[in-house]
This record gives structure tokens, C-alpha cells and sequence, in this order.
């Protein structure tokens, strides 16, 4: 790798309940090739300390992007998309991809647009509130997030499921950074959380969009795959160079 144009390191931004823990197989394919990974943990009960609203997650997250040096990809699995529509246009990020994420209009909610088609098994009716979180149950969770990964994998990751603070999926966001950074879209075909048709009326808004025969969590199920879609993206926006 030349020191005169290295890579761009790649941020990667985990969906609700889950942690940075869940990228670490894409990260460690991105990091053999020759990328630097930032895995970021958003601040909520059981992980990282700060506030855990809506709000908190995207200034945990420009913090995350102001400490890296040169450049970044930006990378969000579903809920971390609304981050990365409203903070996405950070000076050092070149480029972003939208692993099942959701990449919203301002006015948008994460609620309102995955509750407004039937066939989630993550929408309002598949999750509890518990004071002033949300909870998904274990099994709930196995069956909409997991239901390709082996069964070993999905019972270790909905154990290291914490609770989501209650008001992230209801925040509408403000800004669309996506409509002035490159960015692409993975569809997961097979998704159970975020239907297909969900997520192609979403990636219908950019001008990049590939499909992955996946369900709702392919930086699980098949890792090479996602690390491809991303270091193939940033290569095609010129963020590698």
C-alpha cells in the first residue's frame, strides 16, 4: 500500500440493539486488504457510555469521524443509516454504503417508513417497550435478523442484543447527506426486518444500488460478500485512491 495514497479507513456503524461487535468479521477482511476499520459503538444501555438518543448517536458519531485522519468510508447497517443521512457530509467522508439501512428523506423516521409496508418482523408489533427502551426478544430476534446465519451465530448474537433508547426509531431526521456524498446501496433479498421492497423504494434514491441474496444481516451470513460491496464502491467513487 502506497504511502502516498493509502486507503480510506472505513467506519462502520452497527443498526439498533447491536454493537460494533457485529461488524467484526467485515472489519477484519477490510483490514487484511489493507483498510484501516473504525468500529463504532453507539452509546446506549449495556454499550458504549453518552447519550443515547437520536441526537447523542450522531454527535457520537461525528466525534468517531472527527478523530480519524484522511479519508472515510462510511458504512451503516440499518437504523445507522438515518445517522448517516444526517451526518454523512463530515469533511473527510468520500463515499458511504447502505448495508439494509435506512436512507431517509428528511421528515422520515425509521419508524415510519419500515411500518408503513407489512411483512416486518421488527416492526412496532415484534418489539417491547421497557421504561425507556426498546426490546427485542431473543427468538423475535433469531427469526428477523438471523434466519440464514448458522445456528451457533444466531444464538450468540441475539444474546448480545442490549436495549435501543425508545426514541431513536421515532425521530424524524432533518438532512439527506446522501444526495452529496457517492453512495450505494445493499439490498438484502431476503430480509425479514427491512422487507426488499422497503429497501428498494429506498435505494431507488441512489444511484448505486447491488443486491445480496441475505437476510437482514449479511455482515454475519456471508461477511466476504459485504466487504467486497464496499472496497468495489469506494474503489468506483475514487475513495481507494
Amino acid at each position: 500500500m502506497s504511502t502516498d495514497s493509502p486507503l480510506p479507513t472505513v467506519v462502520l456503524v452497527h443498526g439498533m440493539w447491536h454493537g460494533g461487535w457485529a461488524w467484526e468479521r467485515v472489519a477484519a477482511l477490510l483490514e487484511a486488504s489493507g483498510h484501516r476499520c473504525v468500529r463504532v459503538t453507539l452509546p446506549g444501555e449495556g454499550r458504549a457510555p453518552g447519550d443515547p438518543t437520536f441526537r447523542g448517536h450522531c454527535d457520537h458519531l461525528l466525534g468517531v469521524l472527527a478523530g480519524v485522519a484522511g479519508d472515510v468510508v462510511l458504512v451503516g447497517h440499518s437504523y445507522s443509516g438515518a445517522l448517516l443521512g444526517e451526518v454523512g457530509d463530515a469533511p473527510n467522508v468520500r463515499a458511504m454504503v447502505f448495508v439494509s439501512a435506512f436512507c431517509l428523506e428528511p421528515g422520515e423516521s425509521v419508524g415510519s417508513v419500515n411500518d408503513a409496508e407489512a411483512g416486518s418482523q421488527a416492526g412496532r408489533d415484534d418489539i417491547r417497550r421497557v421504561g425507556d427502551t426498546l426490546v427485542i426478544d431473543p427468538d423475535t430476534a433469531r427469526h428477523a435478523f438471523y434466519h440464514d446465519c448458522t445456528p451457533e451465530d444466531a444464538y450468540a448474537a441475539a444474546e448480545r442484543l442490549t436495549p435501543e433508547h425508545a426514541g431513536v426509531r421515532d425521530t424524524s431526521v432533518t438532512r439527506a447527506a446522501w444526495r452529496d456524498v457517492p453512495s450505494h446501496f445493499v439490498v438484502c433479498t431476503l430480509d425479514r426486518a427491512c422487507t426488499p421492497d422497503v429497501q428498494r423504494m429506498m435505494a431507488a434514491r441512489l444511484k448505486s444500488v447491488s443486491e445480496l441474496e441475505s437476510s437482514h444481516s449479511p455482515m454475519l451470513s456471508m461477511p466476504h460478500a459485504v466487504a467486497d460491496a464496499i472496497t468495489e464502491f469506494a474503489a468506483r467513487t475514487g475513495a481507494a485512491a
